[in-house]
């Protein structure tokens, strides 16, 4: 499953619009699709029309309470490769039980890990803030897609951000990659012209090359609780966010994440080294310490087969959540990971 979070502390960017359709779109192209609400305000739960159900309060308050229980009455189903975990007030009063606890920023990882491999995509829409709720989401996600509007206070919420990731780079598992969407776009305005270009060549590479284009029968789908793929399906909307899952795909598609987790309360340090990095120790590959006795590292790896195991601290050992071994050259074994 790609966890992709929708993440700007800046409101009114087009995040829950951004979060809703570009969900839909993935589930109409036919990849099982999961989209969580993990803002209290329950902007995409509101924006998709759906009645007071069981969400994410009830769900992340399950497992706060080491209540095991399955993900289906959670879930509202959508589409047909689409479902939905919703968003109440209730969740604001979560944010202090997350602060007592050693991994208060990884509780939405460690879920959402689960159940990885139940959907190909999971969409996070976020508080428009970057409290614990909002770096829970990006410590969780794969890629981060930034909404941008041609303003100049997107820019300075894009530098906020930039600096609340570098202070935290230490603690996240991987880091997710990065890309900014240009949403409301109105050629017909010089300034907006103009910030496209200023943008392009601030953002580069970085910046998805899908442009969501100002359409008020997004706003009127957002009312009338559909995507706009329900309630005007030829809107240029539509086909917007239709481009940008297409994209999205295009840039996710030939990776897979591969999560190694090791157990040891008394490790300083844990790497996982390989044939994909060449069996050397470095930074990239180190492991992260969750809470006391678990280091974990998410990576990216293409399709193919790989052989690995942990250096912990000068110790090596293989994978004991992998069951699958064979020999290794100097009489020992290695642990070995098939990604399809």
């Amino acid at each position: 499953m790609k966890v992709i979070s929708i993440l700007n502390q800046k409101g009114g960017c087009g995040k829950t619009t951004t979060a809703v359709n570009l969900a839909y779109a993935l589930n109409k192209q036919g990849y099982k699709t999961l989209l969580i609400d993990l803002d209290p305000q329950a902007h995409t739960t509101f924006s998709l029309g759906i009645a007071h159900v069981l969400g994410i309060p009830d769900l992340l308050e399950n497992y706060l309470d080491s209540h095991c229980t399955g993900l289906d009455q959670f879930l509202t189903q959508r589409d047909q490769n689409l479902f939905v975990i919703t968003s109440s007030i209730g969740l604001s009063a979560l944010e202090h039980k997350f602060s007592l606890r050693e991994d208060k920023l990884f509780v939405l990882y460690k879920l959402l890990n689960r159940y990885a491999s139940e959907y190909e995509y999971c969409i996070v829409d976020c508080p428009p803030n970057l409290g614990v709720l909002t770096l829970n989401a990006y410590f969780a996600s794969n890629y981060v897609v930034v909404p941008l509007t041609n303003c100049d206070f997107s820019l300075k919420g894009m530098e906020t951000l930039n600096q609340i990731i570098d202070m935290t780079q230490d603690l996240s598992p991987t880091a997710p990659a990065i890309y900014y969407l240009f949403t409301q776009y109105d050629k017909r305005f010089r300034y907006s012209v103009n910030f496209l270009d200023k943008i392009k060549i601030l953002l580069g590479e970085n910046l998805l090359k899908t442009i969501i284009r100002t359409n008020i029968s997004m706003r009127e789908a957002a009312a009338n609780g559909q995507t706009i793929f329900e309630y005007k399906p030829y809107a240029r909307g539509a086909q917007d966010y239709m481009l940008l899952a297409g994209e999205i795909a295009e840039i996710t598609k030939d990776q897979k994440w591969a999560r190694f987790v090791l157990k040891g309360k008394n490790y300083k340090k844990v790497y996982v080294v390989g044939d994909f990095n060449q069996w050397q120790k470095s930074e990239t590959f180190k492991l992260k310490k969750l809470d006391s006795d678990t280091w974990c590292i998410n990576l990216p790896l293409r399709k193919g087969k790989y052989s690995y195991k942990f250096c912990a601290d000068e110790t090596w050992c293989t994978d004991p959540f992998n069951t699958f071994e064979e020999d290794d050259s100097f009489g020992g074994k290695n642990s070995i990971l098939h990604i399809e």
